[in-house]
């Protein structure tokens, strides 16, 4: 290596940063609602537990990545704001190490590519299935790809199944040593995937390699479920740079797609979904202008300091509006939350709500 000829001093003055520096600023691949993120030359860490929805967010990552045009496609809905600053789309690896070959070419045609449209879906895609791959020799071709494909995006899934103890401190060092390299080398963005632990309570990423990527990522976000809801939501945790302040919330459609929380559920307007529902919606909770009155509802439905647990509170609405819906009624108490109405809070360990201090009726 070049270093290895020089002194202690020229190596440092190399490395000096001054105030005249020519560095180039941070280059983003995306916005989140207006929010640059995803970095080159970085890593990013998703996390959650498993099942969580990690998996949606990366389809989501590679949809936004690779759709022909932002400009000429008619709907980006699935996408949740989320979208490609440069008006070329991204080469993207995805390196899958976790789920069978069935499952990651399913997501890749049915998932993906119901949101990006399938014509080219292989020109804009290298996709790898390592599970079979002795973990030794994983990371040998996760490298060897990136230096291959030269992509703007790699998703990295998992990155706990190219060590062989994920508490080692010394490859825990190594293979995030490795990824930085490769990533500022390629000038390329890295999504490792790695779970929390598994105690409901700790959020933390597993291991010495968890501790390690949380170190050295350039931001981290972390995914959940609602086991009640079925409602996924995305938070980012962590950022050296732009923070994302609100979560993104989002459920899953009849086709399996990811659809944000306060849009539809596959409908397009308030009255659609009282359609939906026979017209049996109750009018007294209806406003002038046609739209569904969530204050007066919940203000009726949570009077005074009531507090209620979410199962408890979705069927009171339910009978109260006459609404048919369990998702309808999940929905209503999502929306209000995100309006101010309703304080999420907790009821001897589950999801429970109560009127907002600062809601107005």
């Amino acid at each position: 290596m070049e270093s290895e000829n020089l002194t202690i001093i020229e190596q440092l003055e190399r490395l000096r940063i001054t105030s005249c520096s020519e560095i180039p600023p941070h280059e983003f691949l995306f916005t989140w609602n207006e929010v640059p993120c995803y970095a080159r030359g970085e890593l990013v860490a998703v996390t959650g537990k498993a099942k969580s929805g990690k998996t949606y967010l990366n389809s989501i990552l590679m949809a936004a990545a690779g759709i022909s045009s932002f400009s000429e496609r008619t709907s980006t809905e699935h996408l949740l704001g989320l979208k490609r600053i440069r008006e070329k789309p991204l080469r993207v690896l995805w390196i899958d190490t976790e789920q069978s070959a069935d499952s990651t070419h399913e997501i890749l045609r049915d998932r993906i590519g119901a949101m990006v449209g399938a014509e080219a879906i292989d020109e804009a895609y290298h996709v790898f299935n390592l599970r079979q791959v002795r973990w030794q020799d994983r990371m040998t071709l996760v490298l060897s790809a990136i230096a291959i494909c030269m992509p703007d995006l790699v998703i990295f899934d998992g990155i706990r199944d190219v060590v062989g103890d994920i508490n080692n401190y010394e490859e825990a060092q190594n293979t995030i040593g490795q990824l930085l390299k490769v990533a500022s080398e390629y000038k390329t963005c890295i999504v490792c995937v790695l779970h929390q632990n598994k105690a409901a309570e700790d959020k933390t990423l597993r291991g010495a390699l968890g501790t390690e990527l949380q170190n050295k990522s350039f931001e981290t976000y972390e995914c959940k479920k609602d086991p009640e809801t079925r409602i996924f939501s995305i938070q980012q945790t962590a950022t050296r740079k732009y923070d994302l302040p609100n979560k993104i919330q989002f459920c899953v459609n009849k086709e399996g797609l990811p659809v944000a929380m306060g849009s539809d559920f596959g409908l397009t307007s308030e009255a659609q979904d009282k359609e939906k529902q026979g017209g049996g919606f109750n009018s007294e909770y209806v406003g002038a202008d046609g739209k569904i009155d969530k204050a007066k509802l919940f203000g009726y439905v949570l009077q005074g300091d009531k507090s209620m647990s979410l199962a408890q509170l979705r069927q009171v609405v339910m009978n109260v509006a006459n609404v048919r819906s369990f998702n309808f009624a999940f929905r209503l108490i999502e929306e209000a939350c995100l309006q101010g109405i309703l304080q999420p809070m907790e009821i001897e360990g589950k999801s429970g709500y109560r009127l907002s201090n600062n809601a107005t009726f």
